[in-house]
């Protein structure tokens, strides 16, 4: 009977416990990247978002404009969270797709 009680206590437990942190996708689209310092700029704001990694850059089809690919834990970090930080440096940002981990 006490192996049961601990079972389902355990199982409880676990229950409650929140889930685990997944690696979350997403593009993210800045304008005004009118010279090499402009994407380093970017990429570190991006970076200074804990959890923050950078997949891949692809420059956008029009002049200025560019796509990240960026990976973060979403336990610890938001989209919006990595928007504010882009924004933050006066480059404007938005989500243009939400990925998958």
């Amino acid at each position: 009977m006490k192996t049961i009680q601990l079972a389902i206590a355990t199982l409880g437990i676990l229950a409650a416990m929140p889930a685990s942190a997944e690696e979350q996708r997403i593009k993210v689209g800045v304008g005004e990247l009118t010279c090499p310092t402009c994407s380093f700029t970017v990429a570190a704001a991006m970076r200074g978002v804990p959890t923050v990694e950078i997949i891949d850059f692809q420059d956008g089809e029009e002049f200025g404009t560019g796509t990240y690919v960026v990976a973060f834990d979403d336990q610890a970090t938001s989209p919006d969270m990595i928007i504010e930080a882009v924004q933050s440096n006066g480059y404007p940002a938005e989500v243009l797709q939400a990925g998958d981990s």
